[in-house]
């Protein structure tokens, strides 16, 4: 039997190109923040901070029962992964990250006269994306009138128009944690 998150990458992307519209790619990252399985680098993650935390095993599980409805770090979803990463901040946990409430772009900027720059948006950015949309709490019409100031279309299409989507979202988030007490 193939575990799910063994092949998840392979089903989403077959799927994706089988049917490319926002409501699938909407549903498809629904079903996997609900139902799939957690990645070896976030589970990886929870370790991280229950070592930081100095949890006993038991202390560790009752948490993670409480929060998420699961005994192990294997069973947690999605949406179980931000639970409980969430109650270890409120316990102290700050992240691996210099400043842990920014996140962090992966990868590199695009030099502006780079032909890389005018390749097909990656998966990677679109996920990160999505990160920073539900973490700002944005609806699908802000963001298009978003993408439309910024790149004078309703979404990235581009490796470079996904750059910038993700510079702007970033320094909005990173506007509105400053705000916060």
């Amino acid at each position: 039997m193939i575990q799910p998150h063994a092949s998840r990458g392979w089903i989403i992307k077959k799927f994706v190109s089988a049917f490319p519209t926002p409501a699938v790619n909407l549903i498809l990252k629904w079903v996997i923040m609900i139902k799939m399985p957690i990645g070896r680098k976030k589970k990886a993650l929870v370790h991280i901070a229950k070592e930081d935390l100095h949890l006993d095993e038991e202390s560790y599980r009752q948490i993670l029962k409480g929060v998420a409805g699961v005994g192990s770090a294997t069973r947690l979803t999605e949406k179980g992964f931000e639970r409980v990463m969430k109650r270890f901040q409120e316990m102290g946990f700050k992240g691996l990250l210099p400043h842990p409430y920014h996140p962090v772009p992966k990868g590199r900027l695009i030099p502006s006269g780079s032909p890389q720059g005018l390749e097909s948006i990656t998966s990677n950015q679109q996920d990160f994306i999505s990160y920073l949309l539900e973490r700002l709490i944005w609806d699908e019409g802000h963001y298009h009138a978003f993408c439309q100031k910024i790149i004078k279309r309703p979404d990235p299409l581009t490796k470079r128009d996904g750059q910038k989507i993700i510079i702007g979202l970033m320094a909005i988030l990173r506007k509105r944690t400053m705000k916060k007490p």
